[in-house]
C-alpha cells in the first residue's frame, strides 16, 4: 500500500497528504471471516520486534465490532510493566475526524450549519473580523483551507502556562487570528492545527448558548458521541491529553535517546489545541466509535452524516475531507486514513469499507522504526482481508 505521511505544525505532526488518487477497483463481496487472534498478534509482534520499539498495539473491527486486538513490548523503555490491550494510547491528529464528527452531531441538532462562514460561527467578532474572512467556512477549517498561519512555538509555550479556562483561551486565539487578513492563500491546502482550534472555539461559542450542552469541546465530545456508544467501557475509554495510567510517550532526546516523558504538562501539546489533536483513547474504545463510520445504520454517524464527512472538500475528487485523508487504493478500494502524533507517539487509522475494516495501529514513540512498524502491520491486515474476501 502506498505511504500516506505528511508535514508537521510546529509541535503536532499529523499525515495528511493523501497519495495522489486513483479509480476504485471493483472489490469482491465481503463476507464475515475475522483476523484469527495468532494472527494479528503474530503481525503486531513480528513488527515490534523488526522494529526495535518499545510498544506497537493494533485493532481490526468490522461493521460487526472487534475482531481482534494485539500488543507488544513495555510501557516505557526499561519498564518491566507489559503493554496491555486495555491500555489507553495518544491518538494526536486522529483526534481532528472526531471533532468534525462534533460539529457534525451540532447540525444534526439544529444548532449549526454545514456552509457556515466565519462571521457566521463568530457573530461575537463579527464587526471585528478582518473582511478577507468574509467568505471562508467550517468546511475551509476542516479541511485546511483557510488561509491561517502557522502557530509558532513561542505561542504554544505561553499556553502551557497560561491560567484561563481553556474555551476563554481558544476564543481568544479566534480572536487574535481573525482581526488580521490571511497570511497563506485561502483556499490552498495548508495542514494546519490552528484550524482545529477555531473550528473548536466555534462550537464552543454554539454550545455556550444551550442551557442543556455542555460548553467546552471536551465535555461536548464525551456527552454527543462517546457516551452514545453501546457499552460503558468503550465511554469511557477516551480521555484528553496523556494517559494518565499505563503506557508513556517517548520522546528523542539529542538525537539518538528515547526517553519516556511521564505524565505532566510536558507529555502533550497544550490543551488549548484539544479539537487538533490531544486525544488517547484504548484501541477497543476507538475502534468501537471507527465502526460507526462503516454501518448505514448508524446511529452516531448516519448515512448522510458520513458521506458529508468522507467527502473531499472543495472538489469531491480531492484527497482531503473533514479530518479524514482520502486515497483510492488500487488494491483495497477507497481508504479514508490519517496519521496523528505529537512527537511522542504515533497513531494511524485506516476505514476501509470495500473490505468491511476498521485498522488501528499505534506506538507510543515516533520515529522511522515506529511508522514502519505501522505501515507493515496495516497492510498485513489488510491483506489478509484481500485474502479472506477472495473467492474460493
Amino acid at each position: 500500500m502506498r505511504g500516506f505521511l505528511s508535514a508537521l505544525t510546529i509541535a503536532v505532526l499529523a499525515a495528511c497528504e493523501p497519495a495522489p488518487s486513483n479509480s476504485v477497483p471493483e472489490t469482491p463481496t465481503v463476507v464475515d471471516a475475522p483476523v484469527a487472534a495468532s494472527e494479528l498478534q503474530d503481525y503486531v509482534s513480528r513488527a515490534h520486534a523488526d522494529n526495535d520499539l518499545i510498544a506497537l498495539g493494533a485493532v481490526v473491527a468490522s461493521k460487526d465490532g472487534i475482531l481482534d486486538i494485539a500488543v507488544a513490548g513495555q510501557r516505557a523503555k526499561n519498564d518491566s510493566d507489559p503493554a496491555l490491550t486495555t491500555d489507553a494510547w495518544h491518538l494526536g491528529s486522529n483526534t481532528k475526524a472526531l471533532t468534525a464528527l462534533l460539529y457534525a452531531q451540532l447540525v444534526e441538532r439544529g444548532l449549526a450549519e454545514w456552509g457556515a462562514t466565519l462571521p457566521e460561527l463568530f457573530p461575537e467578532l463579527a464587526d471585528e473580523i478582518d473582511p478577507a474572512w468574509q467568505e471562508i467556512t467550517i468546511e475551509d477549517l476542516f479541511a485546511h483551507r483557510s488561509g491561517l498561519k502557522q502557530m509558532g512555538g513561542f505561542w504554544l509555550n505561553a499556553r502551557r502556562n497560561d491560567d484561563r479556562s481553556v474555551p476563554d483561551q481558544r476564543a481568544d486565539t479566534a480572536r487574535a487570528v481573525l482581526t488580521e487578513p490571511p497570511s497563506k492563500t485561502p483556499g490552498e491546502f495548508d495542514y494546519n492545527n490552528l484550524n482545529y482550534i477555531l473550528a473548536g472555539a466555534a462550537m464552543e461559542s454554539i454550545l455556550s448558548a444551550q442551557a442543556d450542552l455542555p460548553n467546552s469541546w471536551e465535555a461536548a465530545m464525551q456527552v454527543l458521541i462517546f457516551d452514545r456508544l453501546a457499552q460503558e467501557h468503550h465511554q469511557t475509554g477516551f480521555g484528553f491529553g496523556p494517559p494518565p495510567e499505563g503506557l508513556q510517550g517517548h520522546l528523542v532526546v539529542l538525537g539518538a535517546f528515547m526517553n519516556p516523558v511521564g505524565r505532566g504538562k510536558a507529555a502533550d501539546n497544550p490543551m488549548v489545541l484539544g479539537p487538533a489533536g490531544t486525544l488517547h483513547a484504548t484501541m477497543e474504545a476507538h475502534a468501537a466509535l471507527a465502526v460507526e463510520f462503516l454501518k448505514d445504520d448508524s446511529a452516531i454517524v448516519p448515512l448522510a452524516m458520513r458521506e458529508k464527512l468522507f467527502l473531499p472538500h472543495p472538489d469531491p475528487a480531492g484527497d482531503y475531507a473533514m479530518g479524514w485523508g482520502v486515497y483510492d487504493d488500487p488494491t483495497y478500494g477507497r481508504l479514508y486514513l490519517h496519521y496523528g502524533s505529537n512527537t511522542m507517539w504515533t497513531s494511524r487509522i485506516i476505514v476501509a469499507p470495500d473490505l468491511d475494516r476498521v485498522v488501528i495501529v499505534n506506538t507510543n514513540q515516533f520515529s522511522d522504526a515506529a511508522q514502519q512498524a505501522i505501515r507493515t502491520v496495516s497492510a498485513n491486515v489488510l491483506d489478509a482481508a484481500i485474502a479472506e474476501h477472495a473467492p474460493q
